[in-house]
């Protein structure tokens, strides 16, 4: 499939009016540069062209809609996507209510036979404009970062977007739900002792897994049931207080004390919490063994990459390191236990355990605060410390209820006692609760626990084996087999690409960045460079074009490149080296450019293409009265607010900072 952006439409929005059609006698032309100055709109226009192709403004909060509206100009905002899909029109309408805060659709797709009021597109372009797809041919420096940041996996999801490898997987998935669909719908009618004692076990959990289910959810109810009535009852208490001229004040500051004490309490609870967290810091004498292991694994010197060939090489010897003869049974043992011996895998893990180690036992400087066991006894005697200030709140509160109890006032009495049995009730439930919901550490068997995860648990296991019995293990099997097969083919395909691909990448490079060389190492989730583990932003956005390039000529579809200042942090050879590969690697370039960037980069594209579509567009504002002075008499369209120029000469010719400069000068 092939996919082109014929241009776009947008009215009543952060970005200009304006009506871009690329179009040259019916045809995309492969290059096409929209020249517009910092401020006119380039990041909106891609920000809603991906979100008209892709459909994710259904979901936009009112408050970002609204976020599109120019001021406060009009009540609705458009903007239109003009696509040609295998050369047949395609046309995808934003539809922004800045006073409802809502987003909507129109799309004219080949077949529909009109406008509909959705957004839609054909089924075998929906994956295409997907949001996740999107963002590989609607490219920014951020994805460029994100291709080189080892802790995500952006380069993987390319080469399995674009080349498809996706499919397999999805191929396999399909077989085993296959497997699951029918599994359970199997009606066997074998009656074996064995077969029959599991149902009958299975039967005798799910029963019992239902009865304490419900237990669950009847303490759940009480709970809430009498949380509310506690709370009513300690506001009868609390307003009787008050009505008592001589404990009202001292009911106010009770109450303040008390609430400070139990947030300080749940403080100090967090604290020490998080503080247990390190095992080290639970008994002094962990971080002293801790710290022996560490010393002792410095003693272990071995090779890592040569560790094997070293014990090949030494049964070889006449005679061992030890100075002793060399005999056959000696050679035995030696190749016996090579395999106990470290390689260069272990070797890394010891050295982060090593590392592990000493951050988290070093011991602090003086003046600095406690760590390790001694943070956690501190942090023990002030959650003490804390629990009994909130003791003594709930005491001095109580003082001032036996008070007005002592004077004869017996239906606070009543109160208060029914407030402590419900307390009692409270509590006796939660701990139900955090039985059922635990994870039934020391339960010995799943008929006598409490635990839901135990019963439940061990009712899967039974299912598994009451499957086996039941006459899907044959399914089963080839079901394994087959996705088992499509898994690694999957992984075998992406593997192949990985490695097509990192050739091709590094001799582009060679090429691209000669006077600041670099070598992809490795495609391993992300792309791994060789020798350094960033690059500049210029050497990021080479790197970037080149793989996704790479990766979009693999592929069976065709697709446009959409970039913001595509020549923005590179240098001029750089640039031109750009330029002279970005026509060979997609269909359609198509860049939002500055007038800075055009030096280098797009006499670089004029020596690879000959047809160029160079669009120049700027807000009419008193300071662009110059730049509207200056345009040809023909090939532009001029709309309320902005100026769109289809002109190489006057592409070229446009420089706002001279522009502003001579504007100011002539004020």
């Amino acid at each position: 499939m092939r996919i082109e952006i014929a241009g776009w439409e947008s009215e009543g929005l952060r970005c200009p009016d304006v009506s871009v059609d690329l179009r040259r006698d019916g045809r995309v032309p492969p290059v096409a540069l929209v020249q517009m100055p910092n401020g006119t709109g380039k990041t909106t226009t891609l920000e809603l062209l991906n979100a008209a192709l892709s459909g994710s403004a259904q979901n936009w909060r009112p408050e970002h809609v609204r976020g599109y509206r120019r001021g406060r100009e009009g009540s609705v905002g458009r903007f239109k996507a003009n696509l040609l899909a295998d050369g047949k029109p395609l046309s995808i309408e934003l539809l922004l209510d800045y006073s409802t805060g809502q987003a909507s659709y129109r799309s004219t797709s080949p077949g529909s036979g009109g406008v509909v009021q959705v957004y839609r597109v054909p089924p075998s372009m929906d994956r295409f404009f997907r949001p996740e797809f999107l963002r590989l041919f609607i490219f920014d420096g951020e994805f460029a970062g994100r291709l080189l940041d080892g802790g995500q996996a952006e380069a993987d999801r390319v080469v399995d977007a674009l080349c498809q490898v996706y499919l397999l997987h999805d191929a396999a998935s399909f077989a085993r739900d296959y497997w699951e669909r029918e599994s359970r719908a199997t009606d066997t009618t074998r009656t074996e002792a064995g077969l029959d004692r599991l149902r009958v076990r299975r039967n005798r959990l799910s029963g019992r897994e239902a009865r304490v289910a419900e237990e669950l959810d009847r303490a759940k109810a009480e709970i809430g049931t009498l949380s509310t009535a506690m709370g009513e009852l300690r506001e009868k208490i609390r307003k009787r207080i008050d009505s008592v001229a001589e404990t009202r004040g001292l009911r106010d500051e009770a109450e303040s004390e008390r609430g400070a004490a139990r947030s300080d309490v749940a403080e100090r609870r967090a604290k020490l919490m998080t503080a247990l967290r390190l095992p080290h810091a639970i008994h002094p004498d962990l971080a002293d063994r801790l710290v022996e292991l560490r010393d002792n694994l410095d003693r272990v010197r071995l090779p890592e990459n040569t560790s094997a060939q070293f014990f090949e090489e030494l049964v070889e010897e006449e005679d061992c390191i030890c100075g002793r003869p060399m005999d056959e049974a000696a050679r035995e043992q030696i190749r016996a236990r090579a395999e106990r011996y470290l390689d260069a895998d272990d070797s890394g893990v010891i050295n982060a355990l090593k590392q592990d180690i000493s951050r988290y036992t070093e011991q602090p400087e003086d003046g600095e605060e406690d760590a390790g066991y001694a943070r956690v006894v501190r942090l023990r005697a002030e959650l003490t410390e804390a629990v009994r200030r909130e003791r003594l709140a709930d005491q001095r509160f109580r003082v001032l209820m036996d008070r007005l109890i002592d004077a004869g006032d017996k239906e606070l009495e009543a109160w208060q006692a029914e407030v402590e049995e419900k307390e009692e009730r409270a509590k006796e439930r939660q701990r139900l609760v955090d039985e059922i919901e635990g994870l039934g550490v020391g339960d010995p068997r799943a008929e006598t626990s409490k635990s839901l995860r135990v019963i439940r648990r061990e009712i899967g296991k039974l299912n598994d084996r009451i499957a086996q019995i039941e006459g899907t293990v044959r399914l089963r099997r080839q079901t394994e087999l087959i996705a088992s097969l499509l898994d690694e083919a999957g992984e075998r395909a992406r593997m192949t690409i990985k490695a097509e691909l990192l050739d091709e990448c590094n001799r582009r490079l060679s090429v691209i960045l000669e006077n600041d060389p670099l070598t992809i190492d490795r495609i391993d989730r992300s792309i791994r460079l060789r020798g350094q583990r960033g690059a500049s932003a210029g050497q990021t956005l080479a790197i970037g074009y080149t793989f996704l390039m790479s990766v979009l000529n693999r592929g069976q579809n065709d697709f446009p490149l959409v970039v913001d200042s595509p020549a923005g942090p590179i240098d001029k050879g750089v640039r031109r080296r750009v330029g002279r590969l970005l026509p060979t690697l997609c269909s359609q370039f198509l860049g939002f450019t500055i007038n800075t960037e055009r030096d280098g980069f797009v006499d670089a594209l004029e020596s690879r293409v000959d047809d160029i579509a160079y669009l120049t567009l700027f807000r009419k504002t008193s300071g662009t009265r110059r730049m509207l002075e200056a345009v040809p008499e023909n090939g532009y369209t001029e709309t309320r607010n902005a100026v769109l120029v289809d002109d190489r000469d006057y592409f070229f010719g446009f420089d706002i900072e001279e522009e502003e400069e001579n504007a100011v000068q002539a004020s």
